[in-house]
């Protein structure tokens, strides 16, 4: 994808014949895949951007293209990381989720969270702590007539190395005037992802494994800046980074040690209607996660903002908001 840098592909028609699997390699900017296309989809063969399994390794895998890393093992200097997205596994081997984010109608199309890495247990001779797999990525097709499916499209969450969590599947959706066809479309056996289809006329006879919705949503890939927008600015008073990498090794943000909690959060919405209630929680390196919900988002719809008050455990952790709105 790394000549794709925003994941969009555009076709006259698409074609994959019986014992062809297609796959991704993700771009810089590990964006979902988005295949545009003028008249049919036919896949006889498979579609896949299910995330990587770590097998073997103490390292965490790589999600699908719009998926989430793994989370790293235990090792003689450093404790287990948490599987990184909205939904990674905890540290210690949980497993990625992604019903705890997102939307049915997959807009935005996000991808699955990966799943935590392990810990040591040497006290068990067959248990060894492993990486945590990488999530399910996320796909959109589109097409202006039909898509038939007798083959399969995955989004699968990758397999733990050893004692460890597994990724979350992705998301997959598909647009058309019809959907048919008799194969598979599975976000499964890990934690599921998401399935919809947006189609007037659903044929589609096939197996399907997720959450599935269904219906007719227009918007194929919204315009920049359409879209609700949050973004945590500051924790306790200390800036985050404008770019920041949701890594513990690598904080988006250092709070002196003389900081007591509860501290306030900062979160900046777009697009957002005013007076709705903030969430802000936060997954700790070690130990249960915590959220306080905040007060409403005040401004304008194009820029407003909220302070939302929590205890932050002793270490940090990954801090995300989240909003809800029938808007």
């Amino acid at each position: 994808m790394a000549d794709h840098p925003n994941g969009i592909y555009q076709f006259v028609s698409v074609n994959i014949p019986n014992g062809v699997t297609v796959t991704f390699i993700p771009n810089a900017n590990n964006t979902p895949v988005y295949w545009l296309v003028q008249n049919g989809v036919t896949i006889n063969g498979a579609v896949s951007v299910s995330g990587q399994s770590a097998s073997g390794q103490t390292q965490g895998s790589v999600g699908g293209p719009g998926g989430y890393r793994g989370g790293n093992s235990q090792n003689e200097s450093s404790m287990s990381t948490a599987g990184q997205g909205p939904g990674g596994g905890g540290a210690g081997g949980d497993s990625g989720t992604y019903y705890n984010y997102g939307n049915t109608f997959l807009i935005p199309l996000l991808g699955g969270s990966g799943g935590g890495g392990g810990n040591s247990h040497s006290f068990y001779s067959d248990f060894y702590a492993g990486g945590g797999g990488g999530g399910g990525g996320a796909i959109l097709i589109a097409a202006s007539t039909s898509i038939i499916v007798n083959g399969g499209i995955e989004a699968r969450g990758g397999s733990p190395g050893g004692y460890a969590g597994s990724g979350s599947g992705g998301a997959i959706r598909l647009v058309a005037s019809q959907i048919s066809g008799s194969g598979s479309i599975s976000t499964t056996p890990n934690s599921p992802g998401r399935v919809r289809f947006d189609t007037y006329d659903n044929e589609f006879s096939g197996g399907v494994s997720g959450q599935f919705s269904s219906g007719f949503q227009p918007i194929i890939v919204p315009s920049a800046g359409q879209l609700p927008q949050l973004t945590v600015t500051s924790v306790g008073g200390f800036p985050v980074s404008a770019s920041p990498t949701g890594v513990l090794s690598t904080p988006d943000a250092v709070i002196s040690a003389q900081q007591t909690s509860p501290m306030p959060v900062v979160v900046n919405c777009a697009n957002l209607p005013l007076g709705t209630v903030i969430t802000v929680s936060i997954r700790p390196m070690t130990g249960s996660p915590v959220s306080a919900v905040g007060a409403n988002n005040t401004g304008t719809q194009a820029s407003s903002s909220a302070t939302i008050s929590i205890n932050i455990p002793r270490g940090g952790g990954l801090i995300y908001a989240t909003a809800a709105t029938g808007n």
